[in-house]
């Protein structure tokens, strides 16, 4: 059930059995089920241009290009490589992540 309540919504995602929701204030909200913090939106998330659910995990790109992300983990999805920056688009699969960078080449990880 989406939350009573919910405004200003600027971009929307739904994963398996949660969904999730960009504001126009660059802060993000998540519902449904839990059961590996798939809603337990990072403390202090903010500056957040796009939003991805993945399977049971979510992703956030902030305005500097970089890429948060919480919530199952079994496959490396919700592990961002370090040193991933410059990203403009991100997309969370059912058990992997993707994320175009401003020179137009294509990080992956996780299955």
């Amino acid at each position: 059930t989406v939350p009573l309540g919910l405004a200003d919504v600027k971009a929307i995602s739904a994963g398996h059995l949660h969904s999730i929701a960009l504001l126009e204030n660059g802060t993000v909200v998540a519902w449904g089920r839990n059961d590996y913090g798939q809603t337990d939106v990072p403390e202090g998330l903010e500056e957040v241009i796009a939003v991805s659910a993945g399977g049971w995990f979510s992703l956030a790109l902030k305005a500097n290009g970089e890429v948060v992300a919480w919530g199952y983990n079994g496959w490396g999805q919700a592990t961002v490589p370090h040193g991933l920056t410059n990203v403009t688009m991100v997309a969370a699969g059912g058990f992997h992540s993707l994320a175009l960078k401003s020179d137009r080449t294509v990080v992956g990880w996780g299955d």
